[in-house]
C-alpha cells in the first residue's frame, strides 16, 4: 500500500464533485474494476462495475455508486487512476472518513493503493467494501458436487466420530468395575451422543438465526475435535506426570481444558461472525484467561495451592515409568517435615476431646 498523502479539500461544483479530475478515462468494453458490498457474514450482496475514472461514492443521487447508509456522506470518497496504472482512493466531505486496509483516511487525504493487489477493503461508516481490480485470472468454476463434498467432510468428520466414541469407551473401561461396564458404557455413550445432537443443532439453529445458513457439519467437527482434544486432555497430563514423576502437569491439567474449550467457541462463533475473527480473539482469549485466573484463586482460597488436589483413577502400567524410583530411605526422609504438622494436628484433637467435645458427650437420642 502506498503513503497517506493530504490534499487539499474538493473544491466542487454546484453538483459538490472536485474539478481537479474533471476528465473521465473511459476501460474500455469490460469493467475496469468493481466495488463490492460485503455484509456481516462476508458474503457479496450487491456488485458495482466501475467502467471509467474517476468513480465516486457517496449518498447523493448524482454519485456513480450510490450508498444508502446514513452514516455516509453525501460525496464520501473517490476512486480515480493515479500514477502509472495504480488505483487512488480520496477521502471527500465526511466526518467518519473512510477506513482502507485498516488504514482511516480523514477528510482530503489521499491513498495510493497497491499496483499488485486483487482486491482492497474499504469501510465507510457502517457499510463493509471491497474493491476488485481487473488483472488477474479467474479462478476456474467449480463443480456444484464438487463443492458440496467439500464443504460436508463427511468421512473424516465420521471417522473423527468413531475415534470419539472408541475413546469414551476405552476411558469407560479404565474407569469402571467389570460388572457394572456394559451398563456404565450405554450411559456414557447416549450422553455422548444426545449431548452432541443437542449442542450441535443449538449451534446450526444460532447460525441459521443470523445467518440463514445452518452450517452443522461445521459445528459438528468442531465438537468432534474438542471432544478428542478434551479426552486427550484428560490422560496425557496424567501420563507424563505418572512417567515423570511431574505431579504439577496434573495440578495445572485444568489450563489445557481452558484452552481446548475457549478454541472451541471460537471456531463455532467464526461460523456465525466470519467477518470478525480478530475481535473473536481476542474475546475468546480474555474470557480463557479470566477462567484461569477464577480458578486459581478459588483454589488458592480452598486448598492454599494454587493447582488441584492430585486424583487418579486408575494407574498406568508400570513398564511407562522413566522416572528412577525413590530410595525409601529419600522417601521418609521427604516425610520428616510434616511430623510437625501431624503432632500439632494431634494435640489439638486431644485439646478437643478433653475439653468435653468428644464423642462420647454427644446427646443420646434414648434420653427423652
Amino acid at each position: 500500500m502506498g503513503a497517506v498523502e493530504k490534499t487539499e479539500p474538493w473544491l466542487g461544483d454546484e453538483l459538490g464533485r472536485p474539478a481537479r479530475r474533471p476528465v473521465r478515462i473511459p476501460a474500455g468494453p469490460g469493467a475496469r474494476a468493481a466495488l463490492e458490498v460485503i455484509d456481516r457474514d462476508g458474503h457479496v450482496r450487491q456488485v458495482w462495475p466501475i467502467r471509467a475514472w474517476p468513480a465516486f461514492v457517496g449518498r447523493a443521487l448524482d454519485n456513480d455508486i450510490v450508498l444508502g447508509d446514513p452514516h455516509v456522506a453525501a460525496h464520501h470518497f473517490v476512486l480515480d487512476a493515479g500514477e502509472g496504472g495504480a488505483v487512488e482512493v480520496e477521502a471527500g466531505e465526511t466526518v467518519n472518513g473512510i477506513l482502507v486496509d485498516d488504514v482511516r483516511l480523514a477528510r482530503g487525504m489521499r491513498k495510493a493503493l497497491a499496483a499488485d493487489a486483487d482486491t482492497v477493503d474499504f469501510v465507510a461508516g457502517r457499510t463493509r467494501l471491497r474493491l476488485r481490480l481487473a488483472g488477474p485470472a479467474l479462478p476456474a468454476e467449480e463443480p456444484l458436487a464438487a463443492l458440496a463434498v467439500q464443504h460436508l467432510h463427511v468421512v473424516p468428520t465420521l471417522v473423527l466420530a468413531a475415534v470419539l466414541l472408541g475413546g469414551l469407551a476405552f476411558n469407560t473401561y479404565l474407569e469402571s468395575d467389570p460388572d457394572t461396564f456394559g451398563r456404565t458404557l450405554g450411559t456414557t455413550l447416549l450422553i455422548a451422543l444426545g449431548g452432541g445432537a443437542i449442542w450441535c443443532g443449538a449451534w446450526a439453529l444460532l447460525s441459521k438465526t443470523i445467518t440463514r445458513q445452518g452450517h452443522f457439519g461445521w459445528h459438528l467437527r468442531v465438537f468432534v475435535v474438542a471432544c478428542l482434544a478434551l479426552l486427550a486432555v484428560s490422560v496425557v497430563p496424567g501420563l507424563f506426570a505418572f512417567a515423570l514423576s511431574w505431579p504439577w502437569l496434573t495440578d495445572f491439567a485444568f489450563i489445557g481444558t481452558y484452552a481446548v474449550a475457549a478454541t472451541a467457541l471460537y471456531f463455532h462463533l467464526l461460523a456465525i461472525e466470519p467477518a470478525r475473527p480478530r475481535l473473536l480473539r481476542a474475546v475468546i482469549a480474555i474470557g480463557a484467561l479470566v477462567g484461569i485466573a477464577l480458578t486459581l484463586w478459588f483454589n488458592l482460597q480452598r486448598t492454599g495451592r494454587l493447582g488441584e488436589e492430585l486424583y487418579m483413577t486408575h494407574l498406568f502400567p508400570p513398564r511407562l515409568r522413566i522416572a528412577q524410583p525413590m530410595p525409601v530411605e529419600a522417601f521418609v526422609g521427604e516425610l520428616a517435615p510434616l511430623r510437625p504438622l501431624l503432632d500439632r494436628k494431634a494435640q489439638e484433637r486431644s485439646g478437643a476431646e478433653s475439653a468435653g467435645f468428644g464423642d462420647e458427650d454427644k446427646p443420646d437420642d434414648d434420653d427423652d
